[in-house]
Parts: structure tokens; sequence; C-alpha cells
């Protein structure tokens, strides 16, 4: 069934499945074809939200469990409704030691048949916890650790939290806490390190969601025979996939979405499949993932920006300059706010990216010699510098090859990176502008070589794309405030909206409900005469 309307429903154990139920003929009557359900799976105890997942394979009780969910299904089947379900591929939930495979793995490290799960780099050593609100040897002498034997033995934080003890440590019966703790397959640290310290992908600068490996075959289907089970009965509509771009390789993961689901059913009731993709003003979605579209913040902002009289930007930016010109060129802010981002919140995932791009340098000796001057800091330096301008979210190479939009944002970032970089006659110390381009332009390259450089770059790229405007530019800066949806650009539109929905409709020729159910009827209550 493909939605025509969908509305959304934040579940939590407040609101279960069961008040979800009560509202359904509300729902019907107000032509709503699909309830969109935030994350159905089990979640941390009490979460408010569901994103922050702890086991993927099951409905989470709290919510009314499995029985809840077929209730709650029957309930919009009997009015010819559906359901779409908001699914979480990037990353699960593993603080407060609820988290099963993470506990697994915390117990027995690298051995853990749940260690290739998560995206830990064990090379650097034990797994970096930054849980502690003092460093570790105040934390011990504070007594905010302590060792609970028993049947179950397990070391407590500060008096609540559980931390599983790898299983041979006990029987050395070590004499002092310390000791015990340096037998373990984690490190405890201050919470503050967490940003240079950290060797595991987490979502974004949030300690508590560890990124998952979903590119792996296996755990890409351990992870999802819920909802394939769930469509395949005939549970559920179709999913919403939630950050497609903190994955590996987002186009691969949204391909084998699609085939998986169409394995079960295919055709005219195939499932209906968006991403929460965050495409910047002039990017379109590539039409070859096999998705129906994005859930819709690119819309939202040519709407909003529709709603705004481009005539008031000047004379609202001439104000906001004369008020507080610190902050009055919007350009120069978000340059800044990338650059205390960088700095703040990503230095361990920039600094892990400097090996790997070292070795492309090496690799890169054949075309310019000179390569053998660069140094670990000049890629650094460069790696820094490119991300502070990157012009989209990130790049879609597989591994193998890089589809054309890659070149296109390749350029776009050498051009944009010129202002940043010594001058001709500095540039690093003999080394030819050739090599010097030659490498900047390799940086985000999508060949990926053995020394995974081109996996390394995605991931301090898209937090540093989402989280700069939003979260740290608008506050600096008043004129983009009235511009709430995520994206970047200008809250002015800067092209006819009509013309600007056409290309959507010749990327994804399907009739218009199918790929955005709200946008195509919202549209043409502002544009008169839109046509799909």
């Amino acid at each position: 069934m493909i939605p025509r309307a969908t509305y959304r429903l934040q579940l939590t154990r407040d609101f279960p499945f069961a008040a979800a139920e009560d509202i359904v003929p509300y729902l019907a009557a107000l032509g709503v074809s699909h309830v969109y359900a935030s994350p159905i799976t089990m979640a941390r105890s009490g979460s408010t939200h569901g994103y922050d997942v702890i086991d993927p394979t099951r409905i989470n009780p709290e919510l009314g469990g499995e029985s809840g969910f077929r209730s709650l299904v029957a309930a919009l089947r009997a009015r010819g409704m559906g359901i779409v379900i908001d699914i979480v591929p990037n990353h699960m939930g593993v603080a407060g030691g609820e988290n099963p495979y993470w506990n697994d793995v915390l117990r027995l490290g690298p051995d853990s048949p749940y260690a290739g799960w998560f995206d830990i780099d064990w090379q650097s050593g034990p797994l970096v916890l930054p849980l502690l609100g003092a460093t570790l040897t105040q934390a011990i002498e504070n007594g905010d650790i302590r060792l609970s034997a028993g049947n179950d033995p397990h070391l407590l934080l500060y008096g609540d939290q559980r931390l599983p003890l790898e299983p041979g440590s006990l029987e050395q019966e070590p004499d002092e806490l310390r000791r015990l703790l340096d037998m373990q397959h984690y490190r405890l640290v201050h919470w503050r390190a967490a940003n240079d310290l950290l060797n595991w992908r987490r979502f974004f600068s949030i300690n508590d969601l560890a990124g998952l490996r979903i590119e792996d075959a296996a755990i890409f289907h351990a992870t999802h025979r819920l909802y394939f089970d769930l469509f395949g009965e005939g549970l559920i509509d179709g999913v919403r996939v939630d950050h497609v771009d903190g994955l590996s390789d987002p186009a691969a993961y949204c391909r084998s979405l699609r085939a998986a689901f169409d394995a079960i059913r295919s055709g005219p009731d195939r499932a209906y499949i968006v991403v929460e993709k965050i495409l910047a003003a002039d990017e379109p979605l590539s039409p070859d993932w096999g998705v129906d579209g994005t859930s819709g913040y690119d819309f939202m902002s040519d709407m909003t920006a529709l709603l705004h009289d481009p005539s008031g930007e000047a004379p609202l930016r001439a104000l906001w300059q004369n008020l507080d010109p610190e902050h009055g060129d919007p350009a120069r802010v978000v340059l800044e706010a990338r650059r205390d981002m960088l700095s703040w919140q990503f230095e361990g995932q920039l600094a892990a990216c400097v090996p790997a791009f070292a070795a492309l340098a090496g690799s890169a000796r054949t075309a310019d010699a000179a390569l053998e001057a660069v140094t670990p800091a000049m890629i650094r330096r460069a790696i820094e510098r490119l991300l502070w301008v990157f012009p989209v979210y990130r790049t879609y190479g597989d591994g193998r090859a890089a589809p054309m939009s890659d070149a296109t944002v390749r350029e776009r970032a050498w051009n944009a990176v010129q202002p940043h970089l010594p001058p001709a006659r500095q540039r690093w110390q003999g080394i030819s502008l050739t090599g010097w381009e030659a490498l900047v332009r390799a940086m985000p390259i999508a060949l990926r070589r053995p020394c995974g450089a081109s996996s390394s770059f995605p991931h301090p790229s898209p937090p540093r794309a989402w989280r700069t405007p939003p979260s740290t530019a608008t506050p600096r800066c008043y004129p983009p405030m009235m511009w709430a949806p995520i994206r970047n650009g200008s809250p002015f539109l800067r092209r006819n909206f009509t013309e600007g929905c056409r290309p959507v409709q010749r990327s994804f020729p399907m009739p218009c409900s199918r790929r955005r159910p709200m946008t195509i009827s919202a549209a043409r209550m502002f544009v008169p005469g839109l046509r799909c």
C-alpha cells in the first residue's frame, strides 16, 4: 500500500501501541493513510525517542510488545490504513548496561561473536569508555567504582551502572581494583576525553550511541530480520531509514534493503522506502539507490523558503550586521563554527583519518616523487581544511568505483579550499602544485585503497556538515534562525519553486504520492497549478 498521507507518532512507554490504537479513528477522519511510527524495537528503558536501540530483533515490550503491535496494525487495516516504521541501521544504544551485544563485547573483547557488529579500532588498545566524571584515580579513591562479587561478578560504576568483567580476570584474585581494571577489554576515562581518545565510531558526538558495521552482510541480516518478517506478514508497508549517511556505503545499503524487501514482495505492493537524507541546496538524491525518496528535509527547506519574501533578506541582514557586526557575515560564521566543531568534538575521528591518507599518499608517489616529503602533520592540515569547506554532506563511492557526482564534489572542494592553502611559494616545501592538488583531490575520493582512506573520510564529514549550520552557526547569526529545516543553504528561495520540483519527478518517475506523500499536495496549497 503506497502512503497517501502519513502521520508521525512518537511511541514511548507513556504513549504505547494501545494509545496509538485509540486515536486511529481520529487519524482516519483526517484522511491519513499511514501511521509513520518511531522505532518499535527494544530501546533503552524509558527512552523518550526509541533511537537508542539495544536489540533490533525484538519489538519493545515497553510499547506493548508484539501483541500490542499486532493489535495496532489490525485496527489500522480495519480502516484501510497502514504503517511505516522507523529503522536505525547506523547505531545502537550502549548506555546503562542494557545492550546484550555491547555487554558481550565488553566482556570478551575482540573474541566476542558481536565484536564485528561495532566499528571498533582494536589495534589502538582496549575499547575506550568515557564514563567517568573524574580521573580514574580519583574515581577509585572516591569509591565510585566497586567490585560486586557473587554469582555474577561485575563492576558497579557510580552505584547503578554495571560493567561486565573479563572471565579470566577474577581468577587472578587481584589485590587492588586498579589491577583488575587493567585486565579488562575496556578502559575507563573521563567523559571529556571522548572527543580525543574514542576508538570506536559513535553517532555524531553522542557517546551513548555506538556505530554498527551494517555493511557486513551477516550483520545486515541479523539486525534486519524482524523488519523483513513484519513485511512478509503484511504488518508493515515500508520503512524510513534513520541517518543513512552515517553508514559506510549508503547506496549499497539501500540497494540491499530494496533487494531484500523485493525478494519478499515486489510489484505494486513492494515496500515503501524513504531515507533521512540531508541534501545540499543544489544536490539531488541519486535515483539508483532503490528508494522512494527522502523523508522531506529538502522539501521542507524549499517550502519554508517559499514562504519568505526574498525582498526582506537585505534589510534583515543589514539590521543584524548593525546589531552584531562580529557575526554579521553568515559565511564567515559558518566557517568559524565548522572549525570549532571539528576541533572540539571530532578530534579523535580526524586523527584516525591521518594514517589512512598517509598510506594513500605513499601509494601516489609514482605520480609525484615529491610526495615523499609529505608528513602526517601536512596530511592532517589538508584533511582539516577540506572539512572546513566540504560542500556536501559526504561522497558516495562503494570501494570500487565512484558516481560522477563525486568528481564534481571533489572539484568544488578543491576550488573552495584554495583560500586556506599556503601561498604557492611556501606550498609544502617544494612539492609541486600538481602533487598537492592530486593529494587534496584524492582525500574524498571513493576508490577505496587497502588503507581505508575513503571509508575514513566520510565519518567526520557528516557530523561537521549536519551539526554546524543549525546547531552552532545559526545561534551566532540571527537571520538564518527563521530557517528551521536541516539543510545547507539559504532561508530564501533562489529558484522557481515549481521548476525545482521537476528534476525530482524526472529522477523518480512515479505517481507523486509514491515519492513524497505530503509534499505535492502541500505544494499545491501554495502554488496553484503545480503539476507533477
